[in-house]
């Protein structure tokens, strides 16, 4: 059987089980999507009830320490590494009780370059623990950490119209003879010197600008800045060009 043939993995399976113990045997990079909601080291008992039958499940989430839990997850996420594909993406999904160290160690075992994003899920009913004579305030959200495998990621971002009510406020222009919709953007450069932003005049306005004159001089051809009554350029951003 050739390699290829070999990283082939029957998705029809469920593999029930440890999932360190069901992780060894699988071949390296096989998998392309990792998505892992593990305990998050909140030193507490939880109870559901599952199913139609109502049964009770129950799992508890405590650890002699913090580094009692990293050493826990670390071999996992090891493994995890392993069978994730080069073109891959993985996801942890933890808290406030155990992220800052969760992030360290993901940095060591896949890569610190290979870190995309720290996703903020904001609980929409939340219930805060920052309750009347609380020394902190409200603990509202989760954090999910985005490491792609090294190679080429897949990722195929989803864009959705504006809403008409953001199209009426915020694209109100229409362009003569196209009939494109578009905004006037603030073309200086903010930040000024401080962001290394070039410092010229351009049509009588002295200002720090966004782009050096080159680029200005393309986008005023291209017809693509406007001027107010005083002078001042703004740069045409178009309906089209925006995503959401």
């Amino acid at each position: 059987m050739s390699k290829k043939a070999s990283s082939l993995v029957d998705t029809r399976v469920v593999y029930c089980g440890d999932n360190l113990e069901q992780l060894a045997k699988l071949p390296a990079a096989c998998v392309d999507l990792i998505y892992i909601d593990p305990p998050f080291n909140s030193n507490r008992n939880y109870e559901v009830f599952w199913g139609e039958t109502k049964e009770k499940r129950a799992f508890a989430d405590r650890h002699a320490s913090t580094q009692a839990y990293i050493d826990f997850m670390r071999p996992r996420c090891v493994e995890l590494a392993r069978v994730l594909k080069k073109t891959g993406s993985f996801y942890y999904h933890c808290d406030w009780h155990a992220s800052h160290y969760v992030k360290v160690m993901l940095d060591q075992i896949f890569g610190e370059n290979n870190f995309q994003n720290e996703i903020v899920w904001k609980r929409s009913d939340a219930h805060s623990d920052g309750k009347q004579g609380a020394k902190h305030y409200g603990r509202v959200h989760d954090s999910i950490f985005f490491y792609t495998g090294g190679g080429e990621p897949t990722f195929n971002a989803i864009y959705k119209p504006l809403p008409e009510s953001t199209v009426e406020n915020w694209y109100h222009h229409v362009e003569e003879g196209t009939g494109r919709r578009y905004n006037k953007a603030d073309i200086t450069g903010p930040g000024g010197a401080g962001k290394g932003n070039p410092h010229y005049e351009w049509k009588g306005v002295t200002r720090y600008w966004r782009y050096n004159r080159e680029r200005m001089e393309e986008l005023d051809r291209q017809g693509r800045i406007v001027y107010s009554k005083s002078g001042m350029p703004y740069q045409k951003r178009y309906l089209d060009e925006s995503k959401v």
